[in-house]
């Protein structure tokens, strides 16, 4: 396995989800004014709410309502009411519940569902034991991808009628979000990044098309890789077993897998970022005109890096401005940039006291530092020399996207797990290993600050318990977002990502296909077992 094709997955974190009463298809809400309850028919901002695990090993986690950031709540008498979230307080148990398969059970009434009762003709939602009319957890958050077809050199796009199309680009129009239904199953939805409501669909005669909000069996799909020298994956109709293909012209579904049923996902922000410094708002660049490592104000081209995973913990970073050389550093501390992949484009990414991260030369162990005015190198370990990677997503023109995209990489790799776009490849370089937490690393410092922060010991379910859960059984980027937004239930898809550890059945095997369910994200196909 070559390391470089190993890519860091976007995926959108925290979860986010509406919890819907299939049986008369209305949704739970809130008034962010008042913080009361209600049942909708809308599926807007006041319908969404994000789900935050608390204890990895019971599951048991909060469901925060998007808008106002109040906690979903059961009273005594199982009455539904939402509260104020305090910082740096432990919610009571009237604010925990537990997700499994879907289902949305209260930790202060014994698991019992969160349901919905008929009072004088209008449903009010309540704690239950009635299993027919209760709240499913139904996920709008996944991991962000492109689909291209390696046969005809196109992506599959949806365009600003939510039309379906195939394009040479590379933005916002191209970018699909994969969602774990969340049942247990290894059935996925895919739906628009620019268009949050255009949900990708067939029908029995072979038709494909979006639809807005369409959650039944046409909008299920599961992603397998058929066994060989394969050059894409399969999506295959969770309902028909028809494969999703494209003919030169139009989509259509197939009985079986050729070339045209093949497609490749590659993460929607194809590796890119800026290095961002935290005391200061500077990026590193490179003028290729004049050979120059640089400090700047700016995010454009020429402030932009690829990352890449080297193993050992180690990334390099090269620059996307044409001729892609390498951030070196010399042995005086001198920045430089080189076509040239040897020991001194190696570098080491560490925890940063300061809200970050640092980048230190492995050769030499200069750290990148900035000083506000310009970029040097420092042997210091301080504010000037802590760094935040943002992810750089393509541009698209949804209102709602654009003003996001405004927001990625406010947090750090250190605190990822609340970014929007966690980058959950670079567990694995953080320090979070199977053999243990690496001495040095950043989670070494993860775990030393939050031991003392907690007066010495490191929180079940707290942030370095999870990493370090995921590190140590080999998840990586699916496996992290099925984890956080699961519930706690490793096996089944959830928190945006299907993800189950559960390898492959006699029916799979015999038919030549690698689940889609394995410890790696969907666009490490490759790498699947």
């Amino acid at each position: 396995m070559l390391l470089r094709e190993i890519q860091f997955p976007c995926v959108e974190n925290p979860p986010s989800c509406f919890l819907t009463f299939s049986d008369v298809w209305t949704h739970l809400s809130c008034n962010p004014s008042d913080g009361s309850t209600f049942m909708s028919k809308n599926r807007l901002g006041w319908e969404k709410w994000e789900i935050i695990v608390q204890d990895h090993n019971t599951g048991h986690s909060l469901i925060k309502h998007k808008a106002s950031s109040r906690l979903l709540s059961a009273d005594s008498d199982g009455n539904i009411y939402t509260q104020e979230a305090k910082d740096g307080t432990v919610a009571d148990s009237s604010a925990l519940w537990i997700i499994q398969e879907n289902i949305v059970r209260s930790v202060a009434h014994s698991n019992l569902n969160l349901g919905a009762i008929n009072t004088r003709g209008d449903l009010t939602p309540k704690v239950s034991p009635d299993n027919k009319n209760h709240a499913i957890v139904e996920y709008i958050t996944g991991e962000l991808c492109f689909f291209s077809s390696p046969d005809h050199d196109r992506r599959m796009s949806c365009g600003p009628m939510g039309k379906m199309s195939m394009s040479p680009n590379w933005k916002g129009w191209e970018v699909f979000r994969i969602i774990g239904v969340g049942d247990g199953s290894r059935h996925v939805r895919i739906t628009s990044w620019t268009h949050d409501t255009k949900v990708l669909c067939h029908a029995d005669q072979g038709r494909v098309f979006t639809s807005n909000n369409e959650f039944g069996m046409q909008s299920k799909w599961v992603i397998e890789r058929p066994y060989g020298d394969s050059k894409g994956v399969a999506v295959k109709s969770a309902h028909f077993g028809s494969y999703l293909s494209y003919n030169g012209e139009s989509f259509v579904m197939e009985d079986s897998i050729d070339k045209c049923t093949l497609w490749d996902i590659s993460s929607a922000h194809q590796q890119k970022y800026y290095l961002s410094s935290v005391c200061h708002d500077k990026r590193i660049g490179y003028d290729n005109s004049k050979d120059n490592i640089y400090c700047s104000g700016k995010r454009n081209e020429w402030e932009a890096w690829q990352i890449n995973s080297e193993g050992d913990g180690l990334v390099s970073f090269k620059s996307c401005v044409a001729g892609g050389k390498y951030l070196i550093c010399t042995n005086g501390g001198k920045l430089k940039a080189s076509h040239e992949w040897n020991g001194e484009a190696l570098w080491k990414l560490e925890y940063s006291p300061h809200g970050g991260i640092f980048i230190i030369s492995r050769n030499h162990d200069w750290h990148l530092s900035c000083n506000g005015q310009g970029l040097e190198t420092s042997l210091n370990k301080g504010i000037g020399q802590t760094w935040i990677l943002e992810p750089i997503m393509p541009s698209t023109i949804s209102k709602d996207q654009k003003s996001m995209y405004k927001k990625i990489g406010i947090a750090t790799v250190a605190l990822s797990v609340a970014m929007p776009y966690a980058i959950m490849g670079i567990i694995s370089s953080m320090g979070f290993t199977a053999g243990g937490i690496s001495a040095g690393s950043i989670a070494a410092g993860m775990m030393s600050a939050e031991a003392i922060a907690s007066g010495g010991g490191v929180a079940a379910g707290g942030t370095v318990a999870v990493l370090q859960s995921i590190g140590a059984s080999g998840l990586g980027a699916a496996g992290f977002a099925g984890a956080m937004g699961a519930g706690g239930v490793i096996g089944a898809s959830g928190g945006g990502v299907a993800m189950a550890v559960m390898g492959k059945s006699e029916e799979q095997k015999n038919e030549g296909i690698s689940s889609s369910n394995t410890n790696m994200a969907y666009c490490n196909w490759r790498h699947w077992e």
